[in-house]
């Protein structure tokens, strides 16, 4: 009894409705991204009804905006690591390169690519904004917008035209 009071009802049981569709949602944005992800095909995928779906999360939008607030959190994470491991010069360099990294690896394709459809604030402009602050850059917030889109950018060229990861990174490096 005691361990099930101290579970997380945040993160859902594996093999549970809500994992299977976190699973099925991830899978469905991440290859065609919001506009074209039905909600039926996410929940056939997942083997519930469509009606578990909304019982879980209400719309499409706040179950996307739920999976890409989660994506984003994990890179951000892996951002946040490697500019507290490098001097403040290096951090936005570092933490640029650790997000293009950390969204490869993630393989969330269109997920991150695409405009968030919610017309929220990019939590990863914001970060490589506020890094570039801290490194005293000129037009800081503005650097991180622009960081954040070339980002966007490169992995929107891996997603819709199979470009190559490491040329890309490469290309990245080079813009900085």
């Amino acid at each position: 009894m005691e361990a099930e009071a101290a579970m997380n009802p945040e993160i859902p049981v594996p093999g549970s409705t809500q994992h299977r569709l976190i699973h099925a949602g991830l899978k469905r944005f991440s290859e065609i991204g919001y506009k074209k992800a039905e909600v039926d095909h996410i929940a056939a995928d997942a083997g519930v009804t469509v009606g578990a779906l909304y019982h879980h999360y209400r719309s499409k939008i706040k179950f996307y905006g739920m999976l890409r607030d989660d994506v984003t959190l994990r890179i951000l994470d892996r951002m946040e690591a490697v500019a507290e491991a490098v001097s403040e010069s290096q951090a936005l360099k570092a933490a640029f390169l650790a997000a293009y990294d950390g969204m490869i690896k993630l393989k969330v394709g269109r997920l991150l690519s695409e405009p968030d459809p919610r017309n929220v604030n990019n939590a990863i402009a914001d970060y490589l904004g506020k890094l570039a602050v801290a490194a005293q850059e000129p037009a800081g917030q503005e650097l991180g917008i622009l960081l954040a889109e070339a980002l966007r950018a490169a992995y929107a060229r891996i997603v819709e035209q199979q470009g190559d990861a490491m040329k890309i990174r490469e290309a990245l490096i080079r813009l900085l």
